[in-house]
């Protein structure tokens, strides 16, 4: 994270959108006061960053299959 006062941002403010755009996020600050927060808008496929792929235990067929024999005592 950077704090930055507004007219240091104002004037560097492509210096500061290329650290934004790599990830960083920057508060400007006025008067030793926050008032903004810019973030990179990262509009990544959440499955993507999934580190873990589900894996079945059992056939598709096995999961399909019908319940009769648990059910028998509810009905």
């Amino acid at each position: 994270m950077i704090k930055v006062s507004a007219t240091k941002f104002r004037n560097n403010i492509f210096k500061y959108l290329d650290k934004i755009e790599e990830g960083e996020t920057i508060v400007i600050e006025r008067n030793n006061q926050e008032v903004a927060r810019l973030i990179a808008d990262n509009k990544t496929e959440w499955r993507d960053q999934m580190k873990v792929q589900p894996e079945l235990l059992v056939s598709p067929e096995k999961i399909i299959e019908p319940l009769d024999d648990i059910w028998e005592e509810y009905t």
